[in-house]
């Protein structure tokens, strides 16, 4: 499979603007906020490094990681995304280069990078695993890749599917086209904490993973939480969060943090030396 090929299978076109509903309720905005907090948190990034986002969308991690000294560099297919990527560095002030690219074809030499991150982008690439070892390939043999993807065995998403199936038993009734425990249509893959291990595995080593936020798309949670006076819903969603940390299996996002194996290392090591 060569790049030609996987670019056919990619939207060169896709843009993020049907991603947030337009009722935004408490549990879905906590969640995109711990995602954006935990996966800067966990790159620690320090000043001068060399850092990668790949799929980096609006580039808001890249200008983060711009801001606490960090090189950033931010790669997209999306040729919308791009223009969105662009206006937002402009608006910041910072320096981040953007390339138009795919991830299972990083047009990066070997060990390039001392940390890698791809944050809510890996279900989308038609080969999350070709995209693993690239990433694998091309960071430093002590650095870090920082991957958080959501999971579709979430608690909240299995106590879902089997809520409505009673109701439709009870009821008769056919659920919605889409909801919110169902995969998109542009997602290529479904992930959960064993699938997303058992993909990285063969490229890269798991040092630490961790969850995010509970009960996200179980019905009528982020209705019941918005008429909670404010600091009611805020005071359980960060108690959920905290044991979502220790539940990766099931919670609402996965972040792993891994590093090259020894022999990713060693093969990558051999061809920049040669």
């Amino acid at each position: 499979m060569n790049q030609s090929d996987i670019k056919t299978k990619v939207d060169l076109e896709w843009d993020d603007k049907h991603v947030v509903p337009s009722v935004v309720h408490p549990d879905l905005a906590f969640l995109f906020q711990q995602m954006n907090e935990v996966t800067l948190r966990e790159m620690e990034t320090r000043e001068g490094e060399r850092i990668l986002d790949v799929g980096c969308g609006r580039a808001i991690d890249a200008i983060e990681i711009a801001k606490r000294g960090g090189r950033c560099l931010g790669l997209e297919p999306s040729r919308q995304m791009i223009d969105h990527a662009k206006e937002r560095i402009a608006q910041s002030g910072t320096e981040v280069t953007l390339i138009r690219g795919i991830g299972e074809y990083l047009p990066f030499k070997n060990c390039s990078f001392d940390k890698v991150i791809c944050k809510g982008a890996l279900d989308h690439f038609p080969y999350p695993d070709k995209a693993v070892a690239e990433i694998a390939r091309v960071l430093k043999p002590d650095g870090k890749a920082i991957i958080a993807i959501a999971n579709f065995e979430s608690l909240g998403f299995r106590l879902a599917r089997r809520l409505f199936k009673v109701i439709q038993t009870i009821y008769r009734e056919k659920g919605s086209e889409y909801e919110v425990w169902q995969v998109p249509v542009d997602h290529a893959s479904k992930f959960d904490y064993t699938s997303l291990k058992r993909l990285v595995e063969p490229c890269l080593k798991v040092e630490r993973a961790v969850g995010m936020s509970l009960f996200f798309g179980f019905p009528w949670w982020g209705q019941l939480l918005d008429k909670l006076p404010k600091g009611i819903s805020l005071a359980v969603l960060n108690y959920l969060d905290r044991l979502a940390r220790h539940l990766p299996l099931l919670s609402d996002t996965i972040l792993i943090r891994c590093s090259p194996k020894d022999e990713i290392k060693a093969t990558a090591s051999m061809a920049k030396m040669g």
